[in-house]
């Protein structure tokens, strides 16, 4: 059965209408301006940022030690449906067990019908029915068997009619951050990905320093919430306040000592998820109050009410500003056209005509510095790869050498000559596969990173330029003169490279606008965002080991009959080996790989970033044709013209103040 809404859902409701709709009626208003000017373009632009703003999500990973509860809080955050659900008996769509039960990354976000999508490190997906999810999502007691379902799978998407998503939150359960290395690094982009982390710590086993690092390296640069969640019906009394202060927020935060400081003044909530979920789901509201869940709700739902909403209005809002710049200007170039001499304004027309036909020609470079880059990017990723390569296969024969098989001391070794060579292979598969893992996230990511910004860079400097030949153009037909810190193109580059960052990580629908923080932003952004994901989807290499094949045990067992002694040590040399063999020809074999990938998409970047600047010079174009036509009309047309030209004018500015209107609401929420 559904269940009443909870707190935190409530809480998100309220506020948010005023300032949204503040913003939309700007925006909306702006539309209409520039759909009067004849300016097409930047009508369009401005109706993209208006959907970006209707679109706004709350993206929450919930993140922690395996067997933390991390599963069972979300369930409680969740708060029950908004219709019935068939969960097989679960409370909540985030399967729970009392051993280490999530596999893999899952994001929720709201659907009337639920759905999942397995998406794979290839970056395509497959359909699971929710019961699939409900039964083969769980992490298997053989590790050997969950590498082998689980290794395609990056993550999981799933649609859920949770109350709590109906709000416009996206949920993500991770797994534990000590469970494998590679699922860490997924978790990792993720959190970059969202706006708040909710970290999870047992009061039984609380706040190891391990724990501690772990988690302060995966929430870097994201907001964080700290849960400790009360294990075996816990109480929280003076003592494990105390013991929470001192070990988190002098040892780890640098803090001062414990006074009997309020915790929720550093969002430390205790709060016991068992209980919580329980009364969520058998609507206890008092239950979900004294579980603790209630006071961190609110406090999870004021830091979405009024820290996010405020960060994406302002994205909007500066996008919505460059683009209401756009309109003053071609008002004011306008004017001045309509006020110039007519016969000296024609003959200054025709002798602009051929710069037009060469700015229209510009965007023929470029394919030509795409291509540049193109292949800076392969010979960086390339040789960084070849590099990374030797290097592993160095420590490899060490790392073989030093770590014992999990079976290699039981006395009856003689008769597990097989499962020692499945253990060495593991052993092997695991190091490389992680050691590959770790390049695709910081190394490559990195190179890309440098090559993107030149990118950018360059991107900018073409704009600019074009920029400045119409601003000549002006000068010649009018007299009009760009002042100081303006451009004739406002807003252009963060819109064009911001084209790169999105179509990079395959956010065709986010295109338009590099955000708050510009386009370097946006590309540092998306390249996090891509991380190993997009170079181990390249090379095939997942979350679980698939570097060497099924063909070293064979080998392995081969190489180890005869003799007990030593026989775990063979099985390692022999799997080290097979494993260095495979190694060797893998930089042949994907490099070839990698340079279609980057390929591909550095053609779909540059088409899209292409159309862009046509699309900005065409409109820029009809602007002048405009203006030079407002010009060649007679007096009393020219007067109705540049009366309406001022009451646009004065509409653009109300609109301006009403986007700031809509920010300083957004602050006060």
């Amino acid at each position: 059965m559904s269940h009443p809404a909870n707190g935190l859902a409530d809480m998100m409701r309220q506020g948010v209408d005023q300032a949204k709709t503040s913003a939309l009626t700007a925006i909306e208003g702006l539309v209409k301006v520039a759909g009067t000017l004849g300016m097409k373009e930047t009508a369009a632009n401005l109706g993209t940022a208006k959907e970006g703003l209707k679109s706004d999500t709350f993206n929450i990973i919930v993140m922690g030690r395996f067997k933390n509860g991390k599963s069972t809080l979300l369930n409680a955050l969740m708060g029950g449906t908004t219709h019935p659900v068939d969960l097989q008996g679960h409370k909540g769509p985030m399967v729970v067990d009392d051993l280490p039960a999530t596999a893999i990354l899952t994001g929720v976000r709201y659907a009337d019908t639920p759905t999942v999508k397995a998406w794979g490190f290839d970056g395509k997906s497959e359909e699971w029915p929710l019961s699939r999810y409900l039964r083969e999502s769980t992490l298997d007691i053989d590790e050997t068997k969950n590498l082998e379902r689980f290794a395609p799978i990056r993550e999981f998407e799933m649609g859920f009619p949770a109350r709590l998503c109906e709000a416009g939150v996206v949920v993500y359960d991770s797994p534990g951050l000590d469970d494998h290395p590679t699922r860490t690094l997924v978790t990792q982009e993720a959190s970059a990905r969202c706006d708040a982390a909710v970290i999870v710590f047992r009061s039984d086993v609380l706040m190891g320093q391990g724990e501690l690092t772990d988690a302060a390296a995966v929430a870097e640069g994201t907001r964080v919430f700290t849960v400790v969640n009360l294990w075996g019906g816990r109480q929280v009394d003076e003592r494990l306040r105390g013991f929470v202060w001192n070990r988190y927020v002098r040892a780890q935060l640098g803090g001062p000592q414990w006074a009997g400081q309020d915790l929720a003044s550093r969002d430390i909530y205790f709060v016991d998820a068992e209980k919580a979920r329980e009364a969520r789901y058998t609507g206890d509201e008092g239950g979900v109050e004294e579980s603790g869940l209630a006071l961190f709700e609110r406090r999870l739902g004021d830091f979405l009410r009024r820290e996010r909403l405020h960060v994406h209005l302002k994205k909007y809002a500066k996008q919505a500003t460059d683009l209401a710049t756009s309109i003053e200007q071609q008002i004011k170039q306008r004017r001045t056209a309509a006020q110039a001499d007519q016969a000296r304004l024609r003959e200054a027309y025709a002798a602009i005509l051929p710069s037009l036909t060469a700015i229209r020609a510009r965007p023929q470079k470029i394919p030509v510095i795409f291509e540049q880059y193109q292949a800076q990017a392969q010979a960086e990723l390339s040789a960084s790869f070849i590099a990374e390569i030797a290097k592993i296969r160095v420590d490899l024969r060490q790392h073989m050498a030093d770590n014992e098989l999990p079976s290699e001391r039981d006395v009856r070794r003689v008769f597990q000559q097989k499962k020692l060579a499945a253990e060495a292979a593991d052993l092997a598969s695991r190091f490389v596969s992680e050691r590959i893992a770790e390049w695709g996230q910081k190394e490559s990511a990195d190179r890309l990173r440098s090559v993107l910004e030149s990118l950018g860079e360059d991107l900018e400097k073409e704009i600019a330029a074009i920029g400045r030949e119409f601003d000549e153009i002006h000068l010649e037909l009018s007299g009009w003169e760009v002042k100081p810190g303006e451009s004739a193109i406002v807003g252009t580059t963060d819109r064009v490279v911001g084209i790169v960052a999105s179509l990079l990580i395959g956010n065709v629908a986010g295109a338009i606008g590099g955000g708050a923080g510009g386009w370097r932003g946006a590309l540092g952004g998306a390249v996090g965002a891509v991380g190993a994901g997009f170079v181990l989807g390249v090379l095939g290499i997942t979350a679980a080991p698939v570097v060497i094949p099924v063909a070293l045990v064979a080998a392995a067992v081969t190489g180890i009959v005869g003799g007990n002694m030593g026989l775990g040590r063979r099985a390692r040399k022999k799997a080290s080996e097979a494993a260095d063999e495979q190694l060797s020809k893998m930089p042949e074999e994907k490099i070839a790989q990698i340079e279609r990938e980057l390929a591909r998409k550095f053609r779909a970047i540059e088409k899209a970033v292409t159309a862009e600047i046509n699309k900005m010079i065409a409109e820029e174009e009809r602007n002048i044709r405009q203006a030079v036509e407002l010009n060649q009309r007679d007096q009393a047309d020219r007067d109705r013209i540049l009366a309406s030209l001022t009451e646009a004018a004065a509409a653009v500015a109300a609109h301006r103040l009403e986007l700031q209107r809509a920010l300083t609401i957004a602050q006060q929420v």
